[in-house]
């Protein structure tokens, strides 16, 4: 795994979302730089604020998700 991927990865998994329930983040250089409830629109907004690296794009589940 390439290492800003797997430093965005680490960011993701020790931060606390819960603001961001039900809605796509993009994650770059340790920090969320793009939300929404579309994924095509977040995509979009992180190629124009981080456009030479790769962000992580991640779904944040609502509390009634259940992750079996």
């Amino acid at each position: 795994m390439e290492q800003q991927l797997k430093q965005n990865y680490e960011f993701f998994i020790e931060t606390n979302l819960e603001e961001y329930e039900g809605e796509w983040v993009a994650i770059c250089d340790n920090k969320i730089i793009a939300h929404g409830k579309d994924v095509k629109e977040v995509f979009k907004e992180s190629q124009k604020k981080c456009p030479s690296k790769k962000p992580l794009l991640s779904k944040i589940p609502s509390k009634a998700t259940m992750i079996f």
